[in-house]
């Protein structure tokens, strides 16, 4: 809007609502008091003509009353327009104006004698009701008829009078503000001109004089501002010649320095992957010899060994592996800096991983005398899909900082799950000790590694632990955090998103047997005896819990009888004797006697053991291990007997190929175990001379070797040699990420890596050579004519020993099924014929029998239909014929 607009719009249109308003209150209150007038005329008139004429009627003197009454029309000519006089019957008596009378209603009351105005029906006439007054009764009534032409006229003049009123106040206040536009006007458009040679680059004139004072300071500081404006674009000009003079001395000096820069880039990238290769090669050369520790050490724990040498080689293997997770470490160093940290999603039992973890961590805390505890929560899901290997590569990081750093106390390690959606969850792991603390200045770096000026401790570590965690962290979704103080311990946790998985990668524990077990269980220790509490809960186990030796001799005075006795301890070599003595006080009423030892020594067993104790388990008690060894009792037990007969080596010939005696032997000898024939070469060359001379099944090749490598003699075999299509699996401990798929594009059909196990070669056999040359011998069964041995290990899901205890249970059935069939046939009772044919064919569903199984499924279901037992009488009898030649048939069959 302009600003011509705005100025009428903010001031005619108030004084338009302000003389609207004053003209239309004060005419509206002129018109009442008319009308107020005009009826109390109209009632005057009406009170002493009605006195008049009812005296005049009362003496039946008509004229007279017509005379009156037209006197008084007359007289009140301009008022009135009609007299009428009517009865008390409303019968009209006298009207002294018939040509403009109007049909009266009738009055609403006429109780009592009232003046009482009706408008009529057209909103022309006001009708006046007035009773003639008498004492008895009403005589009648007289209607003055009252025309609204008088007030309409006066209505009509009050409204021009308002217009006249509310023009002239506009026209007051519009001629003033006419004049003040015709003197605004000018000096805009002159403002308005200035402004354009401002914006034009021109130089600003002066305007003409204004008598406005406001007009003036505005046009001369708008001639100001033009000069200064000059002023400014000549300084501006002289300042940018001298900067583009600058800037082109800059840029020279910048490519200078960027040529500098492109020629240290490359330096590092050079640098950069020579680290890499370097860590590849020396990941081989660790890999190598502690692809033969590891191997050979699982070999020599499946000998026959004593329970020291069997600790020993356990902690050999642990050695091994932890030197393995060293250089894992490493790598995933350098994958950091060159940003190619992979995240590998799979199912996984969470607990049985938190399990598993903790149990490696439980070696350091009994040095130390740490109580190790791990909690988690119930109503967490065991069933997870996520890379297990990177959270437990955290958790031990964490966890294993927190004993590092922890003199005395505990560390309590708690896990939870927040649902974020129905698939989805988040996992928190807090790890809490009771430890020294962290100080405010290493808290600021304690995320960032090691740095080349930091000074540390010999018991500080690498400092690569925690940036590692934060950015697998990172990389899995969630977040990593910490709470310390100095002196009061420290509480590390994380987060992790994860996704549940619908089937149990898990093997069920043995909990239906242990379900609603009497257990006595005795631990000093605060967080140990919540955490097993939560555990034995949770499988649904009657727990009385005892936390001193007060509490236990108190639950013992009770002399109740307990199914299991648990005694959870701290064990010293000064504490033995003193758990040596609880050992006999809880077997005198507990059937099984069980201890949690913070020990790993075979020896401090051994003696514990022989003291009474049914079992020792380490403290915190791997939940797998404690399910079993409480159920171990409670479970069947059954003569051990193998499902399959031993799989025979298959026939295959297998090349392997490896530069060290010691990974060479060790590759044969779990090869030894699968296949028949196997030859061996030292080198490249050797083994494209053995495979020019020999056809092989499957080729192992390992990569790195003198006088000929692996990718050499892969491409020498593939040109020109009799194993032309032979599968060569490419073995290296040079695991690295992209040297599978480099391997793939040379010629190799799988890569393995260093250390191998049993598992690896059997799927490598099962998924490259000929099925029917793996398959084992067929089972050779006993002769039977009722008994389809395939179809009933089809039947018990490919697994021997089910099919022969199904048919074991079948056979144990016959003899009472045959005699409660009888007795149905001889008491003619259909019903119980029914019940046991159908169960009889119910067993024969998981056996193979066809020829039972059939004449008991067209028995049932002649049964059901109807049929009577006489008619059904010859398949009785050749059931019961069958029945007996399978028993008879199963006492001539030998041990199977």
């Amino acid at each position: 809007m302009s600003l011509r607009s705005w100025l009428l719009l903010c001031s005619l249109l108030p004084a338009l609502l302000v003389s609207v308003s004053c003209a239309g209150y004060f005419s509206y209150v002129r018109y009442q008091e008319l009308v107020l007038s005009f009826q109390n005329r109209a009632q005057d008139i009406a009170l002493p003509l009605a006195i008049s004429s009812q005296d005049l009627l009362s003496r039946q003197q008509l004229t007279e009353l017509t005379n009156l009454l037209s006197t008084a029309h007359r007289l009140h000519s301009p008022t009135l327009s009609n007299i009428s006089l009517l009865s008390s019957q409303h019968q009209l008596i006298v009207q002294t104006n018939p040509q403009q009378a109007i049909a009266l209603p009738t009055p609403q009351s006429k109780a009592h004698s009232q003046q009482r105005l009706y408008p009529d029906n057209n909103a022309e006439y006001l009708l006046l009701y007035q009773q003639l007054p008498q004492a008895e009764q009403a005589a009648g009534y007289l209607v003055l008829q009252l025309p609204l032409t008088t007030l309409q006229l006066a209505k009509q003049q009050l409204l021009l009078q308002a217009l006249l009123v509310a023009f002239g106040c506009l026209l007051c206040i519009g001629l003033p503000l006419y004049l003040l536009l015709r003197l605004l006007y000018p000096q805009l458009h002159s403002s308005r001109r200035q402004l354009q040679q401002l914006l034009s680059n021109s130089p600003v004139q002066a305007g003409s004089h204004s008598v406005i004072r406001e007009f003036n300071e505005l046009q001369q500081g708008l001639v100001q501002l033009g000069q200064r404006r000059l002023q400014q674009e000549q300084d501006m000009q002289s300042q940018i010649e001298q900067v583009t003079g600058d800037l082109q001395q800059s840029m020279e000096q910048l490519e200078v320095q960027n040529i500098q820069l492109d020629f240290a880039r490359r330096k590092a990238q050079e640098e950069n992957r020579q680290k890499s290769e370097f860590l590849a090669k020396m990941s081989h050369e660790l890999r190598t010899p502690l692809n033969g520790v590891i191997g050979f050490t699982r070999q020599l724990l499946k000998t026959q060994l004593s329970a020291s040498q069997h600790d020993y080689l356990t902690t050999i293997q642990k050695s091994a592996n932890s030197l393995l997770h060293l250089v894992n470490d490493v790598l995933d160093f350098s994958k950091l800096e060159e940003g190619r940290l992979s995240i590998n999603p799979e199912p996984f039992s969470l607990r049985d991983l938190l399990n598993d973890a903790i149990e490696l961590l439980a070696a350091n805390a009994f040095d130390k005398h740490l109580e190790l505890v791990l909690m988690v929560d119930p109503s967490c899901p065991d069933d997870l899909v996520a890379d297990p290997a990177r959270f437990v590569q955290v958790l031990m990081n964490i966890a294993g900082n927190a004993i590092k750093f922890t003199d005395h106390g505990s560390i309590v390690v708690r896990v939870s799950a927040t649902l974020l959606n129905e698939d989805q969850l988040s996992l928190h792991c807090s790890v809490q000790d009771t430890g020294r603390g962290i100080s405010d200045e290493q808290q600021q770096q304690l995320f960032l590694g090691f740095t080349p000026h930091e000074q540390r401790s010999h018991q500080s570590g690498s400092g690569l632990g925690l940036m590692i965690s934060q950015r697998l962290v990172k990389a899995m979704g969630g977040n990593i955090g910490f709470e310390s103080k100095p002196a009061e311990g420290s509480t590390f946790w994380f987060t992790i998103k994860c996704l549940r998985h619908q089937l149990s990668v898990a093997e069920p524990l043995p909990l239906d047997v242990l379900e609603n077990k009497q257990l006595l269980y005795f631990e000093p220790q605060q967080y140990s005896r919540e955490a097993t509490l939560n555990l034995l809960h949770s499988w649904g186990l009657q727990v009385t819990a005892c936390a001193t030796k007060g509490q236990l001799q108190q639950a013992l005075a009770h002399q109740q009888h307990y199914d299991i006795g648990l005694i959870g301890r701290t064990v010293a070599i000064n504490q033995v004797n003193q758990v040596m003595a609880l050992i006999p006080q809880l077997k005198a009423q507990c059937s099984y006697t069980y201890l949690l030892v913070n020990a790993l020594s075979p020896h401090l067993r051994e003696t514990l053991l022989k003291s009474g104790a049914d079992a020792c388990l380490s403290k915190p008690p791997h939940q797998r291990k404690l399910a079993a060894t409480l159920a171990q009792p409670y479970l069947q037990a059954k003569t051990a007997q193998s499902e399959q007969q031993a799989a025979r080596p298959a026939s295959l010939k297998v090349l392997t190929v490896d530069d060290n005696d010691a990974n060479l032997k060790l590759i044969n000898t779990l090869l030894a175990e699968q296949v028949e024939h196997i030859d061996s070469a030292r080198d490249g060359a050797e083994a494209w001379h053995k495979a020019t001379q020999h056809a092989y099944d499957i080729i192992f090749m390992d990569i790195n070797m003198p006088v000929m490598d692996g990718v050499t003699a892969c491409q020498r075999i593939r040109q020109s040699s009799l194993n032309e299509h032979t599968p060569i699996v490419a073995v290296t401990a040079h695991a690295v990420d992209g040297e599978r798929a480099r391997l793939l594009t040379l010629g190799f059909n799988e890569f393995l890596t260093k250390p191998l196990d049993e598992k690896m070669l059997h799927c490598s056999l099962q998924e490259f050579c000929p099925a029917s040359r793996l398959s084992a011998p067929a089972q050779q069964w006993p002769d039977s004519k009722l008994v389809d041995w395939p179809q009933a290990l089809e039947r018990a899901g490919g697994k021997c020993q089910l099919m022969k205890d199904m048919l074991q249970m079948l056979l144990a059935s016959l003899p009472a099924s045959r005699d409660a069939l009888q007795r149905a046939v001889a008491a003619n009772d259909s019903a119980a014929l029914l019940q046991q044919i159908h169960k009889l064919h119910g067993a024969c569903c998981y056996t193979g029998v066809p020829r039972l199984k059939q004449l008991a499924e067209l028995l049932e279901t002649q049964l059901k239909q109807g049929k009577s037992l006489t008619a059904l009488e010859p398949e009785l009898l050749e059931l019961d014929d069958i029945m007996q030649a399978l028993l008879e048939e199963s006492q001539h069959w030998a041990q199977w």
